[in-house]
């Protein structure tokens, strides 16, 4: 298992957060861990972008430009992206910096860009590619409420195409505050764990402010106990002892 493809069951859940604490906590445990973002929208000069709080998070010195083929301004999905900008998306671009990160790693962990029906040109989407790295995968999804039929549909378009599916990560998007916030938690992590058929790993725990001070919650992250779950889970699997 060379690489780990790391998608979600919508935008906004956590992918890029959790991604990061995977790979500080790889390489906590001595692994040489490499990170990719084939594409990402919504890239702001001046602001921090997902694919720079990966690198950091993995401490890599590679380029932007191999670790993040492809950048563009507008937060949409990449297909719309690269249409606004009058550009194309080429898969075997892709394809070349995957092999070549694939090849300065122990362990590479690619993170898509929104849900596994995102499309990214005119004839693919992200379960395509995911098809075409053969990369297992890690879901990352929403532990509040709507989370087990986002879940659900994805692992299902997942496994109608045969990806392997390491785990669901559960992740808290905002505060449960009330009773009721988090009676419907407990119900979504329930209902996951007895009809999912993957592990499901967390609910991870709700970290304000996040971007502010992403360094030091990747950190922290890293060393929540249900992360530690998810390290082993993936150390297994890359020895092949899972």
């Amino acid at each position: 298992m060379p690489a780990i493809f790391v998608t979600a069951t919508d935008t906004g859940v956590g992918k890029t957060v959790t991604t990061a604490a995977l790979a500080v906590a790889l390489r906590r445990r001595g692994m040489s861990v490499g990170v990719m973002k084939p594409v990402e929208t919504g890239v702001v000069k001046g602001r921090f972008s997902d694919t720079g709080r990966l690198t950091g998070a993995a401490q890599v010195s590679e380029s932007l430009d191999l670790v993040r083929p492809y950048a563009f301004r507008l937060p949409v999905a990449p297909l719309d992206a690269a249409w606004a900008e009058r550009r194309t998306i080429k898969i075997p671009t892709i394809m070349r910096s995957y092999r070549e990160l694939h090849a300065q790693h122990d362990l590479l962990l690619v993170e898509g860009v929104g849900g596994v029906h995102v499309p990214i040109t005119p004839t693919m989407d992200v379960l395509d590619l995911i098809e075409k790295l053969k990369a297992p995968v890690l879901v990352v999804g929403r532990v509040g409420l709507g989370g087990v039929n986002h879940a659900m549909l994805t692992l299902n378009a997942l496994r109608e195409r045969k990806v392997p599916i390491l785990a669901l990560v559960l992740n808290r998007t905002a505060s449960a505050k009330t009773a009721m916030a988090r009676r419907q938690e407990r119900s979504t992590v329930e209902l996951l764990r007895e009809s999912a058929g993957v592990p499901v790993i967390g609910p991870l725990p709700y970290m304000a402010g996040v971007d502010a001070r992403f360094e030091w919650a990747v950190g922290k992250l890293a060393a929540n106990s249900e992360m530690k779950k998810l390290t082993k889970l993936v150390l297994a699997s890359a020895r092949g002892t899972r």
